[in-house]
């Protein structure tokens, strides 16, 4: 079982990597960026793994990987929820 948790952390960074270096135009990354995300579910219903409980671990490997990738690296989730700008000045610091 450990290895959905493990590919959960590599398809989340994965996908949060590629939006980091392909932003714009968001429409169509966005659309590339999740499916890189979904792309190891559909593997593993291929390959006849998919149930709830591995869905679950995917998940859990990969949204905080994939969340805190937007948070520090891209740092748009921040500016989506209102984080305030001296947050997000920090944020950006070397």
């Amino acid at each position: 079982m450990l290895i959905f948790l493990i590919a959960g952390a590599v398809g989340g960074a994965t996908s949060a990597f590629y939006l980091a270096y392909n932003y714009h135009p968001l429409l169509v990354n966005g659309a590339i960026h999740g499916g890189i995300f979904v792309s190891p579910l559909v593997a593993m219903y291929f390959v006849k793994k998919l149930n709830v409980r591995t869905i679950g671990l995917y998940l859990a490997g990969a949204l905080p990987v994939h969340l805190a990738i937007h948070f520090t690296i891209i740092g748009d989730l921040g500016q989506l929820i209102g984080v305030s700008h001296i947050l997000l000045n920090f944020l950006s610091l070397p």
